[in-house]
């Protein structure tokens, strides 16, 4: 056999297109039951495949026309409809932004505004501690510091063993109370006398504070200037009104050495706190051109601050006795009442 023989296929037979041929009869068989109608099965008639007209094109874009005239508003609603769910849905969007910044302002405002009514609060607080409170404390301490200092003088005077000849103390500690200081023409009296100028232990107090830096004399030395320190305003005040202080008015200065009067002889309305010349034994710009016994009160100025100072001069008028009458100088008429 040759290859073409064997590869050669056979071709498959032509279908037969006459109609199907009677199915004949299945006789029964034994045992299984036989239906009533013994005619034979009807022939199967063919299927013709159904006809399909040709598509027109023409036609077909017609009728896809008709169809969007037809249908053209509908979907023309349908448009405006989503453009308008679009429109709100930005308008909510941006309401809702704008809200929220709206509402971020808001909070920083009244962040704002609730700091703004912490630091009044704390301001209002402050200058109630400062204007009030202070001087309610330095005058509770002011007070206790001179009958402190006015039990030792009456010590001094009827000590317990009866011995009158001990010498009173001339050197002091720092912050340790030895005097009493009295200006009757603006109702200063009796405020106490301490060691030093220290801020907090002897001025804030509502005390006067003496010279100790430089050091200045002590009213009892031979020749020198007794130079003081007191707070203006605040701290018990002991100098508020030392501006309306005149040429003649008295300081008197109560000690274990006895009371000494002065008159004040003039004043420097302004200078620079580093002027320690005003403090001199014989100070600068002071009345005086030789040594004597002088006294000089200095205080911040302007009032409310404390960037110059303020002084006043006064010779030393006499001394009397601590165990005599107090000096009638103390009955001065106090200007502000």
């Amino acid at each position: 056999m040759t290859d073409d023989y064997l590869n050669h296929e056979p071709e498959p037979e032509p279908a037969d297109e006459s109609p199907t041929q009677l199915i004949p009869r299945i006789g029964a068989s034994a045992g299984w039951p036989v239906s009533a109608d013994e005619t034979p099965t009807a022939v199967i008639p063919r299927v013709e495949p159904e006809y399909e007209p040709e598509r027109d094109p023409e036609r077909e874009r017609e009728r896809e026309r008709e169809r969007e005239r037809r249908y053209e508003p509908a979907l023309a609603s349908r448009s405006r409809a989503s453009r308008a769910t679009r429109d709100s849905r930005s308008e909510r969007r941006a309401a809702a932004r704008t809200n929220r910044r709206v509402q971020r302002k808001l909070w920083i405002l009244s962040s704002f505004g609730e700091v703004l009514i912490t630091l009044g609060a704390v301001l209002a607080l402050y200058v109630v501690y400062t204007l009030w409170w202070t001087n309610v404390e330095a005058h509770k301490a002011a007070t206790a510091e001179s009958n402190k200092i006015q039990q030792q003088f009456q010590q001094q005077l009827h000590p317990q063993g009866g011995n009158t000849n001990a010498p009173p103390p001339t050197v002091f500690q720092p912050s340790e109370g030895f005097g009493l200081l009295s200006i009757p023409a603006i109702g200063k009296n009796n405020v106490p006398i301490m060691e030093g100028t220290d801020k907090a232990k002897v001025l804030d107090k509502g005390a006067v504070g003496h010279y100790t830096t430089p050091k200045t004399a002590m009213p009892w030395d031979a020749a020198g200037n007794f130079a003081v320190a007191a707070h203006r305003r605040t701290y018990g005040e002991p100098f508020r009104y030392i501006n309306e202080l005149k040429p003649g008015d008295h300081v008197v200065v109560e000690t274990s050495h006895g009371w000494f009067v002065y008159t004040l002889d003039k004043e420097l309305p302004q200078t620079d706190p580093g002027n320690v010349g005003t403090i001199a034994p014989v100070p600068k710009g002071g009345p005086y051109a030789k040594p004597g016994r002088y006294i000089t009160l200095t205080t911040c100025t302007p009032e409310w601050a404390s960037t110059y100072r303020l002084i006043w001069w006064g010779h030393l008028e006499r001394v009397d006795p601590l165990s005599g009458p107090p000096p009638a100088e103390l009955k001065d008429a106090d200007r502000r009442a």
